[in-house]
């Protein structure tokens, strides 16, 4: 199902239903008739719906590039939840048809978290689809000389799946909102109020509970010593206070790709707070610009 929209002035709102085997994937374009360059193709994080990417961000790199394209990966969202377990490589093959929906031949691709993951595949299994890479907040794999997530996370993590959700929407808002304040670091502060609604947006459209994300990284192939063939420009964003994934996760994405430049944002956890959509701007569509079609 396809349905376009005005947007802005200068870019269409597309939205359409990509169907990747029994699954939908709810996927959304801001198309920008004016430029002729490659999209932008954004890659979201686990458990994160595609409504986490800011609003702000969305469309300023769309308005200076081919476009930008989010969409809901697979048991999140507006996308289908699904009971059977899934690998990287499943999300790999959505985020291709998601391209091919929206007759995408190459994407400038931006992945955060897992959805760097999922962009480190996708460069390696089909590189003639992959203008560049961004990956924010991500890891090349899970290897002990990158570190593990701060401790106090992990017993946190550990507690809350014990647990499991809570069963009212509110207590649930409540339960995710939590688990951001958690990755948040110390330079930018916590809008709990914009969050509770945000999530409270998110619960409200179909939440469903905790998914196989966490199991389709924890068992994600090691590709580390295949990221020395990634040839495309690759820009690495990283806090230095995330405690999910630490600064040598960063470093080793930046020393083991060979086209790549590394930035580190002093004090930014595991967050994507909107104060940082200026500064990630620039750095995107400057990456992106430099690269070329």
């Amino acid at each position: 199902m396809v349905s376009e929209s005005s947007g802005t002035p200068d870019l269409r709102h597309v939205t359409i239903g990509v169907q990747s085997g029994d699954v939908e994937l709810h996927s959304e374009a801001l198309v920008n008739d004016s430029m002729t360059s490659p999209p932008v193709l954004f890659l979201s994080g686990a458990e994160e719906p595609s409504s986490r990417w800011p609003k702000e961000l969305l469309q300023s790199v769309a308005s200076r590039t081919g476009g930008a394209i989010w969409f809901d990966t697979r048991d999140i969202g507006q996308s289908t939840w699904v009971e059977e377990p899934y690998g990287i490589d499943e999300l790999v093959v959505d985020a291709l048809l998601v391209m091919d929906s929206h007759d995408v031949a190459s994407a400038h691709v931006v992945g955060r978290g897992m959805g760097g993951q999922v962009a480190q595949l996708l460069a390696l299994a089909r590189p003639d689809r992959v203008s560049s890479l961004t990956l924010v907040s991500s890891t090349p794999g899970r290897r002990e000389e990158f570190g593990d997530p701060d401790e106090w996370l992990v017993d946190k993590m550990s507690e809350r799946l014990f647990a499991g959700p809570p069963l009212k929407d509110g207590e649930v808002v409540d339960w995710i909102v939590e688990q951001l304040e958690w990755f948040n670091g110390p330079v930018f502060a916590f809008d709990r109020d914009h969050l509770i609604t945000a999530v409270g947006a998110e619960v409200a459209n179909g939440w469903r509970g905790p998914n196989g994300h966490g199991l389709a990284v924890v068992n994600a192939p090691d590709i580390v010593d295949e990221l020395a063939t990634i040839d495309v420009p690759a820009l690495v964003v990283h806090g230095t206070s995330d405690p999910v994934y630490p600064v040598l996760h960063a470093q080793a994405l930046a020393q083991r790709l060979p086209n790549s430049h590394l930035e580190l944002i002093e004090g930014l956890g595991h967050e994507l707070p909107v104060e940082l959509v200026p500064q990630l701007v620039e750095l995107l569509t400057e990456h992106v610009l430099e690269t070329g079609p």
